[in-house]
């Protein structure tokens, strides 16, 4: 007989950051008490989550493990039984030990000689009783990268714990978690679907989510982010500007998203455009929108977390928020570029680069050299820009922009440079000598 599992373990906001790793490691460590207790699983486990809970289904599960068969050598059959062939207190107690009659017992050959041997076979013990034991140590030992205590609780996980929803072909696991009882009560999406709900079922549970407007599947939730985000854009005349990894970070702040297109005062846009989609991206998830050419457009697409009664009213609340964010942008941009950027050089002597190492000034001087003597080893006739790049190329360390945003470091470096009329060859090294940047990024020009 198979049963079908579900665990659903309901908190508060999980960070975006955690929900990957969090739904990755529950799936291990379900797959790995399953094989050390001998529970064969057909049908396999699925680990889902969402902002406000973590969920696990197991599919055609052994209602019960497999039988143990033990194999046990006892003592030498010289010492077992007596001339007459009678068991002795050796084989007598081997069989008690091991909860066999005497009968079961037999002599086998091996290469140290004939020695006592039974099999004892112990049943399997049905797999509730084993998830009620286990899972609870499951929940404890998922990874977090950072976790929290509350209340009198001394567990620690990535956020409080509201409730717990655990089942087996409809009846309640018996457990607790960080002082949550296990029940089969869940909630839907907090504002638009907030009264519990009872499930006795997989197929309950994923109809109770749909109604409750939550969708538990984080590939289908970046598939609509990314379906009604572009045609948000498309609406606003332009398309969006790609960028999966903002889609995955937004996918795990929502659960049920909807789109919504605004706009900000064209002036903007003379700042330099990663300024423009960093703000707008690291401070407030939102997409920048672009024209058919690849320049911005004065709009931007927020996703949320509902969907709106008065729409008109939410964009004008991004739209505040965002102003506010890009009037900041502008002011950094406008006080780095009252001074040269190669004047930021001596306050680098001011930053320590590492303890043993000294400062980013020390650095910059070091590698300068060292640039200086390639170029004129190998490139003589590049010795000026070379030199030139290596020391602009941590300048923009001590800006604003880079203060505010420490992704841009280089890449503002590099658009400073370039606003004072330096060569192209020179900002481009400034940017591109932190590349690769992460496994996968791009390669230097």
């Amino acid at each position: 007989m198979v049963a079908e599992l579900l665990l659903e373990i309901g908190t508060e906001e999980i960070p975006s950051s955690y929900l990957e790793q969090g739904v990755r490691s529950l799936k291990q460590l379900m797959d790995t008490c399953l094989e050390e207790n001998r529970i064969e699983i057909a049908g396999g486990i699925y680990t889902f989550g969402t902002p406000r809970r973590l969920v696990l289904i197991g599919k055609a599960i052994a209602e019960k493990q497999e039988d143990l068969v033990r194999q046990v050598t006892g003592p030498p059959c010289s010492v077992a039984y007596d001339e007459g062939g009678n068991p002795t207190r050796a084989a007598l107690g081997f069989a008690r030990k091991q909860g066999v009659a005497i009968d079961d017992l037999q002599c086998i050959e091996t290469p140290r000689g004939e020695y006592l041997y039974v099999e004892s076979k112990v049943p399997g013990r049905p797999t509730k009783d084993i998830l009620a034991e286990a899972l609870p140590d499951i929940i404890s030992r998922i990874p977090w990268p950072k976790s929290m205590r509350w209340g009198t609780v001394d567990v620690p996980f990535v956020r409080p714990v509201h409730w717990v929803l655990a089942i087996m072909n409809g009846e309640i696991i018996p457990f607790a978690f960080a002082g949550v009882k296990s029940g089969n009560i869940t909630w839907g999406h907090r504002f638009m679907a907030p009264d519990p709900m009872q499930i006795y079922s997989v197929r309950g549970y994923l109809q109770g989510m749909k109604e409750g407007f939550i969708l538990i599947d984080q590939k289908e939730r970046e598939q609509i982010i990314e379906r009604i985000a572009a045609q948000a854009a498309r609406e606003a005349g332009g398309r969006l500007l790609e960028d999966p990894e903002l889609v995955s970070t937004v996918a795990n702040l929502v659960e049920y998203p909807s789109a919504v297109c605004g706009s900000f005062e064209r002036g903007f846009l003379s700042l330099p455009e990663a300024v423009l989609i960093t703000a707008m991206k690291e401070h407030q998830k939102y997409f920048a929108v672009c024209d058919d050419r690849g320049r911005l457009l004065p709009n931007f697409v927020a996703v949320n977390n509902t969907i709106p009664k008065d729409e008109s009213v939410v964009r004008k609340g991004h739209e505040r928020v965002l102003r506010a964010r890009l009037s900041d942008a502008d002011f950094f941009f406008k006080e780095d570029t009252k001074r040269p950027l190669g004047s930021r050089l001596e306050d680098l002597k001011g930053v320590i680069y590492q303890a043993e190492l000294g400062t980013s000034y020390a650095k910059v001087r070091r590698f300068t050299r060292l640039a200086a003597y390639l170029a004129e080893t190998l490139l003589p006739e590049k010795q000026d820009a070379v030199k030139t790049a290596a020391e602009l190329s941590k300048c923009d360390l001590v800006t604003h922009m880079v203060t505010e945003f420490p992704s841009l470091q280089g890449v503002i470096g590099a658009a400073y440079a370039r606003r004072e009329g330096y060569p192209e060859e020179v900002c481009l090294a400034i940017h591109e000598h932190y590349l690769p940047a992460k496994a996968g990024d791009r390669l230097p020009t």
